[in-house]
Formats: C-alpha cells, sequence, structure tokens
C-alpha cells in the first residue's frame, strides 16, 4: 500500500508541535520550481559545495532510489552549479528530486525532466569542475524524509 500523500500546508497544521521544537521545517519560499515534478519526497542526501559542481554531479551518477539530493550551494549567484544534463542522469537514475541552495542552468531541459528540482535562480554561466579538493563536503546520507 503506497503512504498517503498529504499537502505541505496539511503537515504543518497536524505538527505545530514539531515545528516548535524546530523538528519540522519548511522549505523557504525563496525556491523556484523546475521539472515536471511539482511536488516530491524521499529520503535525503545532503551536499555542501561552492560554485563547483563535480560532487553533485557524481552523487547523481548513482542509483537515486527515490532519494532527494539537498545541494547546499552557499546561495551562490554567481554561477549554475546543476544543469541540464546531470537532472537528465538524476531523472534516470531514479532520484525524486534535487534542491539547490544556488542557481541552475538549462532551464528549458530540467522543465522537460520526469524530476523536482528546486533552486534559487536561473544562471547562464556553469560551474567550477575542480573536484574533492574545493570545499566539497557530504553532510549527511542520513535516511531524513523531506
Amino acid at each position: 500500500m503506497a503512504a498517503l500523500q498529504l499537502a505541505t500546508a496539511e503537515v504543518c497544521d497536524a505538527n505545530p508541535h514539531l515545528i516548535l521544537s524546530g523538528d519540522l521545517r519548511a522549505l523557504q519560499p525563496i525556491f523556484q520550481i523546475y521539472g515536471r515534478r511539482q511536488v516530491f519526497s524521499g529520503p535525503i542526501v545532503t551536499l555542501k559545495v561552492f560554485e563547483d559542481n563535480v560532487l553533485v554531479r557524481e552523487f547523481l551518477e548513482e542509483k537515486g532510489n527515490g532519494r532527494v539530493l539537498v545541494v547546499d550551494g552557499g546561495a551562490s549567484m554567481r554561477c549554475a552549479i546543476l544543469g541540464g544534463n546531470p537532472v537528465q542522469q538524476a531523472q534516470n537514475n531514479g532520484w525524486a528530486g534535487i534542491i539547490v541552495n544556488g542557481c541552475i542552468r538549462d532551464v528549458d531541459e530540467i522543465n522537460g525532466c520526469d524530476i523536482g528540482v528546486r533552486a534559487l535562480a536561473p544562471h547562464p554561466m556553469k560551474a567550477n569542475k575542480k573536484g574533492i579538493d574545493t570545499d566539497g563536503i557530504l553532510v549527511s546520507r542520513m535516511e531524513l524524509t523531506v
């Protein structure tokens, strides 16, 4: 039997004690919606990078198994850390969605993918590709659900 799907507002209304404790938080309304999935959820993997997308691409090459990749890109507005090719790969590998605290590019391509993407804004410039020796940090592979 599939899990009952609740609207985010219903989850918040039903759990004020979790909001007060900080155990339940809503995504800030500063993120724009991309991709064909307007609503998505799943266990999360968190990653911290800054203006470099090598680790992001490596994670999206893995089988997603319905997970959501949450990328802390430092809210950089100087380049995109996610583009159409890795999003297509994420879709093909079974990721439910990607949340980027930063910019994306190839918006038309991403909007054609059957995956949910949230990001601050589009930006035409691509990210650096220096890899792990920059500031890429795996924050958590915990089985939290968003």
